[in-house]
């Protein structure tokens, strides 16, 4: 009985691990043009919308202290893409407080449909909107 009980929980771990291996089978971009990423954090949602070229945006939540609420603000920049790295450069007001990164200039790395970015030790994972587009 052991053995039987020992060899069902085998098969659902490999079962399990199986399903999630193949939610993340999305090859890295060789572009990432036109793409949407999302980056979920205490029920907000940041975005960075990559354009044509090099140019993209972060759309951020930011409070407004005068009318007590959250509004998303969108900051401007640009971006280098070399196959998996990135590097995200932004202009205007992100060395405002509220911005998401510490910096107006951060890196990254794409894997699938996950890009992962290290600002000063954090990791911040944004998830393609669209992977399979």
């Amino acid at each position: 009985m052991k053995h039987t009980i020992l060899v069902l929980l085998a098969i659902s771990l490999f079962f399990s691990c199986s399903s999630d291996d193949e939610s993340n089978n999305v090859p890295t971009p060789d572009s990432i043009n036109q793409t949407e990423w999302e980056h979920e954090e205490s029920d907000r949602g940041y975005y960075i919308y990559f354009s044509v070229g090099n140019d993209m945006r972060i759309s951020h939540p930011f409070y407004d202290v005068g009318s007590e609420e959250f509004y998303n603000e969108d900051i401007e920049g640009e971006f280098i893409y070399d196959k998996p790295n990135v590097i995200l450069n932004f202009f205007g007001q992100c060395n405002n407080s509220g911005f998401v990164f510490s910096s107006c200039n951060v890196t990254g790395t794409i894997n699938g449909s996950t890009l992962t970015i290290n600002d000063n030790g954090t990791n911040y994972t944004f998830e393609n909107m669209y992977p399979n587009e």
